[in-house]
């Protein structure tokens, strides 16, 4: 299969750092493709930088969907980025956040969310309401970093995290964590062995998701709230997403 993997901030360092899991994880056979935004924010933590983000995963979607048979978002934070790509969208599109989250709910039943700073919390915590496991997340904790200070010191990052994924066990009774930002792929693998519980890799979860769709041959929903809509004609945007919002 053909997957397409859509980072919706601008940073081609972000990309690869998910990709390069992505391919870590993929069946053989599974061909992955990457396009990341060609504007917005390099790092997506606030309402305004979402916003912007969802405009711009629509057109580099649009732009490099051709021959596709799914589309994975790069983005824990998935409501306010992904809602509007889920319903234009012609095949299934999965958020790495979603994904992350949806792996934890089958391995544990006290989830907690690892992320690195406090901006973004209130768009996790929706993340967290719109995937239904509101009740099921008992944690979520960040580690009071940037994502190019987690990258610059990948040791020192994996050192905080451990003690923070330590204390959600502890204190939380966390069954089960998932690293809540792009920038923290590949950290799952590094701090497993230090800590009793599972961690999950978003973007691993929705390749194994992705993959396990298009086995199944489960097609784009045909009817209700992700309908694909008629004809919308647009001014003023790209050739490319005009042409979807066109249908052509």
């Amino acid at each position: 299969m053909r997957l397409l993997f859509a980072n919706p901030n601008t940073s081609k360092a972000m990309a690869e750092i998910m990709v390069s899991e992505a391919r870590r994880i993929a069946a053989p056979g599974t061909q992955i493709d990457v396009c990341s935004a060609a504007f917005g924010s390099a790092y997506i933590s606030t309402r305004g930088e979402a916003a912007v983000a969802g405009h711009a995963l629509l057109s580099t979607i649009a732009e490099h969907l051709d021959g596709h048979d799914a589309v994975i978002v790069g983005a824990f934070i998935v409501p306010a980025v992904t809602a509007a790509a889920k319903e234009m969208c012609p095949v299934p599109l999965i958020a790495t956040g979603e994904a992350g989250l949806a792996a934890a709910s089958l391995v544990g039943q006290a989830i907690s969310v690892l992320s690195i700073g406090a901006p973004s919390r209130r768009m996790t915590e929706e993340t967290v309401a719109a995937t239904g496991l509101a009740d099921r997340v008992v944690s979520i904790r960040d580690l009071g970093l940037t994502g190019t200070e987690l990258t610059d010191d990948q040791a020192r990052a994996d050192t905080m995290a451990i003690d923070l994924a330590q204390a959600m066990v502890a204190d939380d009774r966390a069954d089960v964590i998932v690293l809540g930002a792009g920038s923290m792929e590949g950290m799952a693998r590094r701090i497993q062995p230090h800590l009793p519980v599972p961690v999950v890799s978003p973007v691993g979860a929705a390749v194994c998701m992705a993959e396990m769709i298009h086995r199944l041959r489960l097609p784009k929903p045909g009817a209700g709230s992700y309908v694909r809509p008629s004809r919308i004609d647009m001014t003023g945007l790209d050739p490319a997403l005009t042409r979807m919002f066109r249908g052509d």
